[in-house]
Order: C-alpha cells, then sequence, then structure tokens
C-alpha cells in the first residue's frame, strides 16, 4: 500500500506540469512581442514595453488546485476589457476622466490614492496628466491612455472588487499614471480604471492578449485572496462552447437588458476546427486528472476528483472522450 502511495504521489508530480500546460492554468504566458520603438516625450530615449510578471505562486500545487475547485463548482468568472476609443485627442481623455467620475457625482482615485471629486478636480487630475510626466499632446496619431473594465457578476462583494481592482492595477501599471472609480449603475460590480499610455520612465503601455490575459489571472487571484471564489479560466480550459462574436455596443445593449439586432455572425471552419482540437486536448487532460487523483491518497485529492468528475466539465469531457474514441476506429478504416 505504501508502494501505491509513493506511485500515485509521483504521478501527481510527474503530471503534474503537464496538466497545467494542457490546460493552461499555470503555464507562464509568452512575452507580447514589442512593438517599434518610438522617442520618449519624457525622457527623449527610445520607448519599450513593460513586461510585468505573474502573480506569486502561479502553476504551484496549492494554486492550480485551487483553480480547479473554481472549475470543478462553475466559479465566477472575471471580466477585464479594454473599451473602445482611441483616446488620440486630450478632450476624448478628459471626457473619459469625467465619466468615470460619473460627472461630477462620484469619485476618482489616482495612483497616490489622491481622490477627486466634482467636475474641476477632475478637469485637474486631466491637466497633471498632460503636462506632468510624459507630454501629452491635444491631438497626436497614437494612443495617449487606454480605457478598462473589470467586472465580476452580480452580487459579488462590493468593496473586494474595489480592492482587487486596485492592487492589480498598482502591480501591472506600475510607473504610470492612472486613475479609477467604481460604478453601481449596472447589476455587475465592476470598476474603471483608465491609464496614461506613456510611463514616467517613457516606457510604454502596449497590451497584448497575454496581457490582458495576465490582468485577468491577477485580478482573480486578487479576489482569491479576499476570500472571494473567482477564476480567470480561458472558455477553452473550462470545456466551454466558443460564442459568437459580437460588436462591443450590442453585447452592452444584451446587457443592460435591451433589444439589438445584430447581423448574423459566420463561424470560420478554420476556427471551428482549431477549437475542436482544443477541447480534445483539454477534455484528455481533464479524463486524466480525475483518474489520478481519485486514485490518490489523499483524501482531499479523491474529494477533488468527485467534484471534477460530477462538474459539468467533467461531464462534458467524458463525452468529448468517449466520442473521439469512437469516431477513431472509423477514421482508421478509412
Amino acid at each position: 500500500m505504501a508502494t501505491e502511495s509513493v506511485k500515485v504521489g509521483r504521478a501527481w508530480d510527474d503530471e503534474f506540469q503537464g496538466w497545467t500546460a494542457e490546460l493552461q492554468l499555470g503555464r507562464k504566458l509568452k512575452k507580447p512581442s514589442k512593438s517599434a520603438s518610438k522617442p520618449s516625450t519624457w525622457t527623449g530615449k527610445p520607448m519599450a514595453t513593460r513586461e510585468p510578471g505573474d502573480y506569486p505562486g502561479k502553476g504551484s500545487k496549492p494554486d492550480v488546485r485551487a483553480r480547479l475547485q473554481g472549475i470543478a463548482r462553475s466559479g465566477r468568472q472575471v471580466m477585464v476589457k479594454i473599451t473602445p476609443g482611441k483616446n488620440h485627442t486630450m478632450r476624448s481623455v478628459r471626457k473619459h476622466l469625467q465619466y468615470i467620475g460619473e460627472d461630477g457625482e462620484g469619485v476618482v482615485y489616482d495612483q497616490d490614492g489622491r481622490a477627486y471629486r466634482g467636475q474641476e478636480d477632475i478637469d485637474d487630475l486631466a491637466w497633471k496628466w498632460q503636462h506632468i510626466g510624459p507630454k501629452m499632446p491635444e491631438e497626436t496619431d497614437t494612443r495617449l491612455a487606454f480605457n478598462i473594465v473589470f467586472s465580476m457578476p452580480e452580487g459579488t462583494d462590493e468593496r473586494a472588487v474595489y480592492a482587487a481592482v486596485k492592487a492589480t492595477a498598482e502591480l501591472e501599471f506600475a510607473g504610470h499614471q492612472w486613475a479609477m472609480g467604481q460604478h453601481f449603475d449596472e447589476p455587475q460590480v465592476h470598476c474603471h480604471v483608465s491609464v496614461k499610455a506613456e510611463g514616467m520612465d517613457g516606457v510604454r503601455l502596449n497590451p497584448r492578449k497575454a496581457d490582458l490575459q495576465r490582468w485577468r489571472e491577477r485580478f482573480a487571484h486578487e479576489l482569491r485572496e479576499r476570500g472571494v471564489e473567482a477564476e480567470a479560466t480561458r472558455r477553452a480550459s473550462r470545456m466551454h462552447q466558443q460564442r459568437m462574436n459580437k460588436p462591443w455596443a450590442v453585447t452592452r445593449l444584451e446587457d443592460r437588458g435591451q433589444s439589438t439586432n445584430p447581423a448574423p455572425a459566420q463561424p470560420d471552419p478554420k476556427r471551428v476546427d482549431r477549437w475542436k482540437e482544443t477541447e480534445k486536448r483539454a477534455a484528455s487532460s481533464y479524463d486524466r486528472i480525475i483518474e489520478t487523483l481519485h486514485r490518490s491518497s489523499d483524501a482531499a485529492d479523491r474529494v477533488l476528483a468527485k467534484e471534477l468528475a460530477e462538474s459539468q466539465v467533467g461531464q462534458q469531457a467524458r463525452k468529448t472522450v468517449r466520442q473521439d474514441i469512437r469516431t477513431k476506429p472509423d477514421l482508421e478504416r478509412t
């Protein structure tokens, strides 16, 4: 029995890295490609792109175990989105800062914790952005700022969301001037963050898909640190059917319960095939994870295996694996 326990323990260790890589739970995200360097308006030196690291403990056993539990329990998924708007003019930047401040009715906090109340205060904040640190011209062909929304489903602790967004912004946007505010006009608990594109050291923010996923993962991590169950799992990793892309304006109308009439989206055959292959790999990973956890000598592992097997993800994974096994002989005969 002791030999079997050691064997199961080693199986956990040996397969652990494979699980995290295939399900993309603990895999280190690829660094985004750097954009062409331009002279900084602040330092005069060529600008690079900032590349913060992942959150502490990412990919460790406790981290992946917690994320597997979140997947098994259909944990709430965080949402992080860069909202439309090129912000090529100071007018648009001022307008969005006023929007964050709810046109003088709310409060905007900057990266140093200073509070700005009322339209005059927020205009002063916009003036500081324009004249302190890297200069922001009235109009330019490059983006002056990024507008980002951090959101959680209705019923989430509002204070925890605010604290998690603030902690995420402090780490991800270090060296940049940024401002945030929490809104309560929609059921979803959300915060708006505006970040000045060029940092105080001349490093320019250049977010790509990998950055957005890292922001999601850090936001979810900060929520879990505050006792809120939250996940930032990719749709394929949780066996979730891919949705059709819709214009952002249509999605906003749907979230508010307003009628829309979007044009039907045509699926891309190549994208559908890639999705099916990704789903097969994820299903195979879940199948092996559940089997190994079932054989573990640790009671907590066996409980997690049962939760995963009975969850929607586990059932979908089992269905996909069985379907794949049935289709393989047919392919071999052809």
